[in-house]
């Protein structure tokens, strides 16, 4: 019989159901009220969170199970405690869903032998040898009756001890309530003359979350590190790098007169095809000699540790920056108008025209520069016809000098994130992540780690000591820049079934301004340093600037496997 993982539901909406599934090749069940969720949940219960909680298998013993919270509003609770961590699950152990709310039996069938019964509940009856034991009857015959009778100097000898035992008692409550008031009397004295110092020091040490930016900063620089890259499209076809296609600015006319097509764009100008109301790209597999222009570039961004064996988590734009929005820096360019035999208008655009395009999303492409062997590219769901390559991906340590080789492991299909890996011999620190999507408020307070351009180069001389190569070389040593800030705004995309889609992203607006470019990737951390996002984009609108971050969840999502749902 194949082994079934039984979720017996014991609250009224669900009283007396039984929801089973397969135990083998088992990973995990998340719990809440997701509707990717396996056990799901009444959607409008708030005492349940999106996603509240998982039970998972564990690796080294398929037949072991926990369960763990998610970073729920309410908690979890196993046996009527509240869990903070992983815990592992017994066959008839109840799991409840905030406190009073929804809770369901855990079992499996059939119970594996090893498997004890149910932890008991916290507020049941004390049981053991003396759960069923009488009162003690007072007075009668037996062992421990009283004497018969007591003699006059045994009463009086009593009543002696009794005072002299009563006043030790009252010399030591009179000396420890003297303690009390000297000590009380000497904190209020150390507090008025250094309050700030004082009230920093116990609140750091009773608060819960108990970690300042500082801390944070030095808890977790060792697992931020900078990326550096660069990279070129690629024509799958052919095997070759893409180029747009360019045109010389300057034209000579039937006499011999030489001239620009707009006057002061330069010495070229990319050129774009008019299909319907949009511009596109024209590119081609051709250099022409170095005229047309290559579609790659180099950059820089930040990432950080998730795994101790090297895997990290960045934005797609850093990694596979093929995924996100280009465009040469060039003043102008030429929109080709298409007739039935070809160009028929050629029109001078300036680069505020430019469109927005993706690399790997060019439609149009041409092997020989000219649009005699124009082709245009299907968009398949099933191959790339276009591709990015990074010629270099390197990861720097903080306050490291030697670039590491990373490679591309995952990016993400739908939002800016990028998984890539390292491999060392030595185990990596890494970050912890906290999946808070479902909790996280206005207000909160986070923190930065990256590593913006803006930010000064700290640059060190290396002394070669190779004797065939003698030369020194100059090294940028990566120090990361800790930003302060705030949730200033939660932006949650969504798609109603009866509404239109409503859509600005799923992200983290913020009130941390004092970053830029070369933070993209970086790590936003709460206030018990643990990642909530990943800092992914700022844009400015005259003197105000807005930064924004990724809710960790998706960077989550390509550390593991999972289906994909409607």
């Amino acid at each position: 019989m194949e082994p079934r993982i039984l979720i017996r539901n014991l609250s009224a909406t669900k009283a007396g159901q039984t929801e089973d599934f397969p135990a083998g090749g088992f990973r995990e069940l998340t719990v809440g009220r997701d509707p990717s969720c396996e056990v799901r949940f009444d959607p409008n219960d708030d005492l349940v969170s999106r996603r509240h909680a998982k039970i998972s298998a564990s690796p080294a013993d398929p037949a072991e199970y926990t369960v763990a919270d998610l970073g729920s509003r309410n908690g979890t609770f196993v046996n009527r405690q509240r869990i903070f961590g992983p815990v592992k699950l017994n066959c008839g152990d109840r799991i409840q869903l905030g406190a009073g709310g929804p809770e369901f039996e855990f079992d499996l069938d059939p119970r594996p032998a090893g498997m004890v019964k149910a932890t008991r509940l916290a507020d049941s009856a004390p049981a053991g040898p003396l759960a069923g034991m009488q009162p003690t009857r007072e007075g009668g015959p037996g062992p421990f009756a009283a004497p018969a009778g007591v003699g006059k100097a045994t009463v009086e000898r009593m009543i002696g001890e009794t005072r002299r035992q009563s006043r030790t008692l009252l010399y030591t409550v009179a000396g420890g309530l003297l303690v009390i008031v000297i000590a009380l009397a000497m904190f209020i004295y150390i507090k008025s003359k250094t309050p700030n110092v004082v009230v920093q020091r116990i609140e750091q040490k009773l608060s819960p979350s108990g970690l300042s930016p500082t801390q944070i900063a030095q808890s977790n620089t060792d697992s931020v590190v900078k990326i550096e890259c660069g990279w070129k499209l690629i024509d799958t076809v052919s095997g070759k790098q893409l180029s747009q296609v360019a045109v010389p600015n300057r034209v000579k006319d039937k006499e011999g007169k030489v001239s620009e097509r707009v006057p002061g764009a330069g010495e070229v100008l990319p050129v774009f095809l008019v299909l319907g109301d949009k511009l596109e790209p024209l590119l081609t597999t051709a250099d022409n000699g170095g005229q047309h222009q290559p579609v790659g570039g180099l950059h820089s961004g930040t990432g950080f540790v998730v795994s101790n064996d090297g895997f990290m988590l960045t934005n797609r734009h850093v990694a596979a920056a093929w995924h996100a929005p280009y465009g040469f820096p060039a003043p102008a360019g030429l929109a080709v108008v298409m007739g039935p035999k070809g160009p028929q208008k050629v029109v001078p655009i300036s680069r505020d025209q430019f469109p927005s395009w993706i690399p790997s999303q060019a439609k149009l492409v041409t092997s020989s520069g000219d649009l005699d062997s124009l082709r245009q590219i299907p968009q398949s769901p099933q191959a790339k016809t276009l591709e990015g390559r990074n010629d270099y991906l390197d990861v720097t340590f903080a306050k490291n000098r030697i670039r590491i080789p990373a490679k591309l492991a995952r990016i993400s299909d739908r939002i800016d994130v990028a998984m890539i890996k390292i491999d060392l011999p030595q185990t990596m620190r890494k970050v912890e992540l906290n999946d808070n999507y479902d909790s996280i408020k206005v207000g909160d307070p986070v923190v930065c780690l990256g590593y913006p351009a803006v930010s000064l180069v700290v640059v060190g001389v290396v002394a070669s000591r190779d004797p065939l190569n003698q030369q020194a070389s100059a090294k940028e040593i990566p120090d990361p820049t800790l930003s302060v800030g705030n949730i200033a705004r939660v932006i949650r995309g969504q798609v109603g079934l009866t509404e239109a889609s409503i859509f600005g992203g799923d992200i983290y607006q913020l009130t941390i301004n004092s970053t830029g470019h070369g933070n993209s990737g970086g790590p936003l951390f709460d206030e018990r340093g643990r990642v909530v996002g990943i800092f992914t984009l700022g844009w400015s609108e005259g003197t105000t600037a807005v930064t924004a971050a990724i809710p960790i969840r998706y960077g989550m999502e390509l550390m593991g496997v999972q289906r994909a749902t409607p």
